[in-house]
């Protein structure tokens, strides 16, 4: 019974790591642990120490890891990854959608189809975006222009 006491010992010690998941098994270990260490050295002359000490394992492995549920909690880690992940985002978004520097801004004429009154106000940016187009397939747009009708006087 020693030996095995000794086992489950050294297994809970090897279990604790720093991940939330592994401290709980090693928490839900160690309770089991010193449960049937206790459970063992009180149980009464004329019952059978094995049945106490996994009694009072299964009730401080319970408590144990009932306790290490609350105390390991994946809400902070899952905050910063949140917070990261919008971050990063953010970043893909200046990168892909960048913003537009007017590189020249001048009136001119303009095709009468589309324009009645033949001139229009022409601006021309500079831009940096990655547009997909398909499953594959990406472009990169550099320039761009907005032609804005001007009206007869």
């Amino acid at each position: 019974m020693k030996s095995n006491i000794l086992f489950v010992l050294s297994f809970s010690l090897l279990c604790g790591c720093a991940t939330n998941q592994k401290s709980r098994i090693a928490t839900t270990v160690a309770g089991f642990a010193v449960g049937a260490a206790i459970g063992a050295g009180t149980a009464p002359e004329d019952e059978r120490t094995e049945l106490h000490a996994m009694y009072w394992g299964g009730l401080l492995g319970l408590a144990g890891a009932v306790a290490s549920n609350f105390y390991f909690n994946d809400e902070r880690d899952l905050e910063v990854m949140r917070l990261e992940n919008e971050k990063m985002k953010a970043q893909l978004d200046f990168f892909q959608n960048g913003p537009a520097t007017l590189l020249k801004d001048t009136t001119g004429t303009a095709d009468k189809k589309f324009f009645q009154s033949g001139k229009a106000r022409i601006k021309l940016y500079k831009i940096d975006q990655w547009v997909d187009e398909g499953p594959n397939k990406k472009y990169h747009r550099d320039q761009m222009i907005e032609i804005t009708p001007l009206e007869k006087n």
